[in-house]
């Protein structure tokens, strides 16, 4: 039942009643006149008299009578008159602006009744609806920002996952890579020592080498002293040749003053003369050979001496090439436990990239799902239709000035304005 037919029955019920009560008024004269129509048969001219009086009164009483039936007519036809136009009329604007929030319609204006208690209702109503505008206003802007945000995020994850992908592959490429120059590495440090064996050995040879050459200049040091000694001994038979030769001179001289009785002493002479000359010439010839077997030794010596200089030198090579094997097999070594050490940091990047990018993945799955999400929000806000002051403040205005509006949402604040309404309320 609605409100318009409550009030129907109302002025109804107090229409019947009234036509009642004048009906019954009617019925109640029409008695009494009747009545004191006979009694004023029975009772003569002072009935008649009386009779003529009460006709009187009783046509004002009917007049009466239908006046105040007019008048309650009229009453009640300005009571629904009013109820319709300040009680009904307000109440369905009310409602159908309420049938509007109902359906997500926000953009129905509500007139102002007044300051009764149907203007204070449309009011509030109104009320309601700006505060219910701007806060879906902020939702959607909200909704917006949070929708624009997760396609951020899902777009930059993706991106980022993409990325996390090449630097694992990039790690796995970098770490064969290192693997191949440890291998490169081990393969010089065991070359490296391989080298440093060899030189051991060549400075071995060459030790053993420096000690023939030693030796041999010892052997060419006592040649060249046995040289000078023949030669010594050669310079002496030639001394001994010279005096053998003047004494055969000399016997020759005497055999020849003594005549026939020197023949045999001459011939002696001779023959010793002859043998002292071929001695002389045999030394000289001993002697040349003993300068140059003097000179070659010499020349010997000097090519030792160079010799043995050249082998020091050698060694003295050697030793360095040694002290270089063994700072480049250190080197290395410790090359090779540094590519151990980076193929071990490569290996944990490698699992952290794998655990980043498995968490890059779980990221962007949540962010899509935050996108729908945001997407299922932003769908069932748009069906709310706003009033035109919120739709332009929504196009003009930013999320920061959005926010500025709800500050009057505050609960003390709306505490604060039902408060003064209802001392306003009492007040009227």
């Amino acid at each position: 039942m609605t409100m318009r037919t409550s009030w129907a029955l109302v002025v109804g019920t107090f229409l019947v009643l009234i036509l009642g009560l004048g009906a019954l008024g009617f019925f109640v004269l029409d008695q009494a006149e009747s009545i004191i129509s006979l009694l004023a048969k029975q009772t003569g001219d002072f009935g008649a008299e009386k009779q003529q009086l009460f006709r009187a009164l009783a046509h004002e009483s009917r007049i009466i009578i239908i006046s105040l039936l007019a008048i309650a007519l009229l009453t009640a036809g300005a009571v629904l008159w009013g109820l319709s136009v300040h009680v009904l009329r307000p109440l369905q604007k009310v409602v159908a602006g309420f049938d509007a929030m109902a359906y997500g319609d926000l953009s129905v204006p509500l007139e102002r009744f007044g300051r009764n208690e149907l203007g204070q209702l449309s009011a509030a109503v109104r009320a309601l609806q700006q505060r219910l505008s701007q806060t879906l206003a902020l939702v959607r802007l909200s909704t917006d920002a949070v929708y624009r945000g997760a396609q951020h995020i899902a777009s930059g994850n993706n991106d980022f996952s993409v990325r996390a992908q090449q630097q694992v592959v990039k790690l796995k490429q970098t770490a064969s890579q290192m693997a191949a120059l440890s291998a490169r590495v081990k393969q010089h440090a065991d070359h490296a020592r391989q080298a440093r064996h060899i030189t051991e050995s060549a400075a071995r040879a060459t030790s053993n080498g420096s000690d023939s050459v030693v030796a041999l200049v010892a052997t060419m040091m006592e040649i060249s002293q046995e040289v000078h000694r023949i030669a010594d001994a050669v310079a002496l038979i030639d001394t001994i040749a010279s005096q053998a030769n003047r004494l055969a001179l000399l016997a020759s001289v005497e055999a020849a003053q003594a005549g026939e009785r020197g023949q045999g002493f001459r011939v002696v002479a001779a023959e010793v003369m002859g043998l002292s000359r071929h001695s002389s010439d045999t030394a000289q010839e001993i002697r040349a050979l003993i300068d140059a077997s003097a000179t070659a030794v010499k020349l010997g010596l000097e090519q030792a001496d160079q010799a043995g200089r050249s082998i020091d030198d050698i060694v003295c090579a050697v030793k360095q090439v040694n002290n270089l094997m063994d700072g480049i097999t250190s080197s290395s070594r410790d090359q090779s436990q540094g590519i151990e050490q980076i193929n071990r940091a490569i290996a944990q990047m490698d699992q952290v990239t794998q655990r980043n990018a498995d968490l890059v993945r779980q990221d962007a799955k949540a962010a899509d799902q935050v996108e729908a999400e945001a997407a299922q929000l932003k769908k069932a806000v748009s069906v709310f239709k706003l009033t035109p002051e919120v739709e332009a403040r929504l196009v003009t205005n930013r999320y920061d000035k959005a926010a500025e509006w709800m500050q009057t949402l505050t609960p003390e604040d709306i505490d604060k304005a039902l408060r003064t309404k209802a001392k306003r309320r009492r007040a009227a």
